[in-house]
């Protein structure tokens, strides 16, 4: 993880006091995002995070800002849905599992919202992008469909 000790120290502290004080360790992990030199694996620890603490507004916002931030690294349009395969060959393998992890966040989450709609253009995207299922989109894939053929 390419972080800063500062950025490192307030995202440690942020886990550490989220039962006493949410509130601050909320702003401890914003801060740590914007102090880090390279925001995108502190951004996945945060939405990975809020996840497990089921707060997916929070989550969500987290993965939508890295997806933002990969998409504008690898100089892609904001519109993850006018990406290619032919675009996607060319940008640098981490740069392209933040954006694919990013994006299966942002299904997941919808997802557990209760919102498939909201998911189905953040999966179809991983599915198109990521035939190979490097990013693990057939688990979120499989959480679409009905129970009857999930099995």
């Amino acid at each position: 993880m390419t972080t800063s000790l500062p950025a490192e120290t307030l995202l440690a502290e942020a886990m550490a006091c989220y039962r006493e004080d949410p509130t601050r360790s909320d702003f401890l992990i914003q801060c740590a995002c914007a102090q880090a030199p390279d925001p995108l694996p502190l951004l996945r620890i945060g939405y990975k995070f809020y996840n497990r603490q089921r707060r997916f507004d929070l989550a969500r916002g987290l993965a939508a800002r890295a997806l933002a931030e990969a998409a504008r690294r690898a100089g892609m349009s904001g519109d993850f849905e006018s990406w290619t395969r032919a675009q996607w060959a060319e940008i640098a393998p981490p740069l392209a599992s933040d954006a694919l992890l990013a994006l299966k966040a942002l299904a997941f989450l919808a997802l557990r919202d209760g919102h498939e709609i909201a998911a189905r253009p953040y999966l179809d995207s991983l599915l198109r992008l990521d035939p190979e299922d490097g990013s693990g989109a057939s688990v979120v894939e499989a959480l679409m469909r009905p129970e009857s053929e999930a099995c």
